[in-house]
């Protein structure tokens, strides 16, 4: 079975027995699906993804060296990020159904481009938002904030500039009101589109040519559900796609036929069903939205889910083989902190989704519901390495030092980015986070020649301890130092 572009899908039967195996388990269906779900017969392709991507490709994602060791590496609290609305009337509240549901950077414009999906009940509504984070870096790298002013002492209470805005709009398409946790392969744009006329479909969008384009190819699903789309290329160069319904809780498995995603003569089959039951270990969530990695070192495949457990932001990565029938285990979990000091900055029962840039570590974004930030901005988190900037021990413009409030490297802390040194009051710890007398943990990478001096005193006064710079990662737990909760300023200097 195949669906082509523009097309609805044709059903064939599949064997007795799979269909059997199928319908002993699994959600409860709703009456627009299908009473027997249909999957082509046996097809041949790579079990593995693409890890010959390049940075800046506008077809495929760079893999990831060691997903698993990367993804433990996330900062479970996360730089605080924000865009306005350029205009455009985005219809969002919470609570409330018409809300932010998805969220992917991509490399279009050296990386300083987000697409966001939502939902919108209007008739002249939109399902997404193209959104030109122009104030950050053109590397590709992680953003950092661009909530930072020596004015507020909060992050969270500082609007982000005029110029990172949303640029363009995605319309509801056939009158499907409702985008759900997408993922995008370079610049192409799998967009799961539900509550419609018909069955949920996936839209596959093209920001390579166009800033605001229109879908290129439908991919239909087995029922009226949509919520994630998960794309990724192929060793043999085709993609896959996985179409999440029922929170994901049931997953169907397309294969490409062609190597261009983009080919009018592409066909998109139907090759395989998953469901939440035949987990083979861990667990499984309602996930909001579903990525695929690829990891560097042997081209295996993981997904990393995303969604709200009870009050927690959570994260979790599973190993996948396409190899059979597809077989997912759950390799480990993260729980994300959507706030440092203040009110939330993001919650992953909205958008969230991950990114890898040319340093080849996972960054991971997540926005909030609504648009209800300073000045009326949409509030998100960036989700960064503990080991965060590539060449930080050569390179002064990449140097950091990392502050935590435990010393266990754990709970809230903040940022100390070079380059952004003279966006904070670094004089006055109270004027960080409210962390004064707070940091117990450091985290540096400064180059030979350089250092961090943090002070007992405000204003760079009292009793010191210096970072100094040797060109490597460094940590230390300052009560061994027996400065821990004293540090009240902290500032660059050269030897």
């Amino acid at each position: 079975m195949s669906v082509s572009r523009r097309s609805r899908p044709s059903l064939s039967i599949r064997a007795l027995a799979g269909l059997l195996a199928l319908m002993g388990c699994g959600p409860e269906r709703d009456a627009a699906e299908p009473a027997a779900s249909a999957v082509a017969r046996p097809l041949q392709f790579a079990s593995t993804g693409d890890t010959s991507c390049v940075w800046g490709s506008g077809d495929c994602n760079l893999c990831v060296p060691d997903v698993p060791a990367r993804f433990n590496a996330l900062r479970d609290h996360g730089e605080v990020l924000g865009f306005h609305s350029g205009g455009f009337s985005f219809n969002v509240a919470y609570p409330g159904a018409d809300h932010w549901q998805g969220v992917q950077r991509l490399p279009l414009g050296s990386g300083r481009y987000l697409v966001v999906s939502k939902r919108d009940g209007r008739s002249t509504g939109n399902v997404g938002h193209l959104v030109h984070m122009a104030s950050r870096n053109a590397e590709g790298v992680r953003w950092r904030s661009n909530r930072l002013a020596v004015s507020t002492s909060q992050p969270e209470d500082t609007a982000p500039p005029a110029s990172d805005r949303a640029v363009t709009a995605l319309p509801v398409v056939d009158g499907y009101a409702h985008g759900g946790g997408m993922q995008a392969v370079g610049n192409l744009v799998a967009l799961p589109m539900e509550q419609g006329p018909g069955v949920g479909r996936v839209a596959f969008y093209d920001f390579n040519t166009h800033l605001a384009p229109g879908p290129f190819a439908f991919v239909d699903g087995l029922s009226s559900n949509a919520g994630t789309a998960s794309f990724a290329r192929l060793a043999d160069q085709r993609y896959v796609l996985l179409l999440g319904q029922y929170d994901a809780k049931t997953l169907e498995v397309f294969v490409s036929s062609s190597t261009d995603a983009r080919s009018a003569a592409n066909q998109w089959l139907r090759v395989d069903r998953w469901e939440a039951g035949e987990l083979v270990s861990g667990q499984w969530g309602a996930f909001q939205s579903l990525n695929f990695v690829t990891d560097c070192d042997d081209g295996r495949l993981y997904l990393v889910g995303t969604f709200l457990r009870g009050t927690e932001d959570q994260a979790f990565l599973y190993r996948v083989d396409l190899s059979g029938h597809l077989r997912i285990e759950q390799v480990a979990a993260k729980h994300l902190y959507c706030t440092n000091e203040g009110p939330r900055q993001c919650n992953l029962d909205a958008a969230g989704g991950v990114f890898v840039g040319p340093d080849r570590n996972l960054v991971l974004y997540a926005t909030e519901h609504a648009d209800d930030g300073p000045s009326g901005s949409v509030k998100m988190m960036e989700f960064r390495s503990i080991d965060p900037n590539v060449g930080c021990g050569v390179d002064l413009s990449r140097a950091y030092v990392d502050f935590y409030d435990d010393s266990d490297f754990s709970d809230r802390g903040f940022i100390l980015d070079s380059v952004d040194r003279d966006l904070k009051n670094w004089a006055r710890f109270h004027d960080i986070d409210g962390l004064n007398d707070k940091v117990s943990a450091v985290r540096w990478c400064i180059p030979p020649g350089h250092r961090v001096r943090l002070y007992g005193d405000s204003n760079y006064a009292g009793g010191y301890k210096d970072l100094e710079g040797d060109g490597t990662f460094r940590e230390v737990n300052l009560n061994g130092w027996s400065f821990g909760d004293k540090v009240s300023s902290a500032r660059w200097l050269a030897f």
